[in-house]
């Protein structure tokens, strides 16, 4: 088995793949690890939208996202508990599509570029030394020891437990992500945003004739909406309070084995492409859900990050300004979308302003399509 790469990839979500991907282009050796096995479900909004298409358009994996027919999407809809609703079109189309079809392939893409996938395997220590990065791997096989001249995280919103880098601030903004797939039996483009106290729910189409029916919420509206069973409580009062939604959802039912929940996730305003070493992904920030701007937002750190990691490989620049370089781009762009998303979603969650937010945006629709356009990604490369 091979021990020696130019790079290894922690995490083979949409980042690390597509990092790993975009690296092998370059003619660099890679290894991408994950602890998971692959195709797996996430619990996830599984929405590309306009930005996440031009991204994956720029690193030339649109082609993978076609291959999977995904559900096209052109409008939102957001509705409050109190029956208060508002529609916005996209400026641009988007697209649903499951990560349990995107990632797998993308990961796939990676290893047709001759990456050294390793899935099922466990990082259990990454040290830096002066010839490089030394990273212990274990598996059902035994234990490993890889090295490379640089490692990248991609380890999503947790950080590799014990890495030294790893030190995060406790927040109090943590919540639990649960999705399950539907039945669908409708041909509406739309993505249905719910908002209620203590948390949200999206319903978005995807690929296959179904729906992705994703919720976010607060610890204790979890467990009082009945833990696993939440998705099911909140479509019911949803239904309920929301005719659209209630024609939406008839003759709808779960599709066995599509659910899958994470804990915590903690919305970070702040984005920080460097913890110890380069970050992509979720490892660099997290935006509310809500705002659809999760994935596009991984994609572009992939965007910015490889150049920058393929100048280092070459000698081009040091680590140091590698360091700088990314960490500055990444503040550029990411951090008025993570500030307004953070804002509007905690005007959102609040049963009281949420509904006389969206009675604004009924009235004034320039304004909340300027408000829509403040959580997007700013500037270019």
């Amino acid at each position: 088995m091979k021990s020696e790469f130019d790079a290894i990839v922690i995490g083979a979500g949409i980042a690390g793949s597509s990092m790993a991907y975009s690296l092998a282009k370059q003619g660099w050796q890679v290894a991408l690890i994950d602890k998971d096995t692959f195709p797996r479900h996430k619990a996830c909004g599984e929405f590309l939208s306009p930005e996440s298409l031009g991204t994956l358009k720029a690193l030339n994996l649109d082609g993978v996202v076609a291959s999977l027919e995904p559900s096209p999407i052109t409008r939102v809809r957001l509705h409050t508990d109190r029956g208060v609703s508002l529609e916005i079109p996209l400026f641009a189309p988007a697209m649903g599509l499951s990560r349990q079809a995107l990632d797998a392939s993308i990961q796939l893409s990676a290893q047709q570029r001759g990456v050294s996938v390793y899935t099922g395997t466990t990082v259990t220590e990454v040290t830096k030394s002066w010839t490089g990065h030394h990273v212990e791997l274990s598996s059902k096989d035994g234990r490993t020891q890889l090295y490379s001249h640089t490692v990248i995280a991609a380890w999503g919103r947790r950080p590799l437990h014990g890495f030294q880098g790893s030190e995060q601030k406790p927040s109090k903004r943590s919540y639990v992500g649960i999705k399950s797939h539907y039945t669908r039996f409708d041909s509406d483009p739309a993505v249905d945003l719910y908002f209620f106290q203590g948390g949200y729910i999206g319903i978005a189409p995807i690929e296959g004739g179904r729906l992705n029916v994703a919720a976010l919420l607060a610890n204790p509206v979890f467990h009082r909406l009945g833990g696993t069973d939440a998705i099911a409580s909140i479509l019911k009062n949803a239904g309920e309070r929301i005719p659209t939604l209630r024609r939406r959802l008839e003759q709808t039912s779960a599709v066995p084995g599509s659910h899958a929940a994470t804990f915590p996730v903690i919305i970070r305003p702040e984005p920080k492409g460097w913890n110890g070493i380069p970050c992509v992904g979720d490892a660099v920030a997290v935006i509310p859900p809500f705002c659809g701007d999760g994935m596009a937002m991984a994609l572009r750190s992939v965007e910015l990050c490889a150049p920058i990691a393929n100048s280092y490989l070459q000698g081009d620049c040091t680590y140091s300004e590698w360091r700088n370089t990314y960490n500055e781009r990444i503040k550029q762009q990411f951090s008025g979308a993570l500030r307004w998303g953070s804002l509007m979603e905690r005007l959102l969650t609040n049963s009281a302003l949420s509904s006389w937010l969206l009675r604004l945006g009924s009235m004034m629709p320039g304004t909340a399509e300027k408000l829509v356009r403040a959580t997007r990604l700013r500037g270019g490369l």
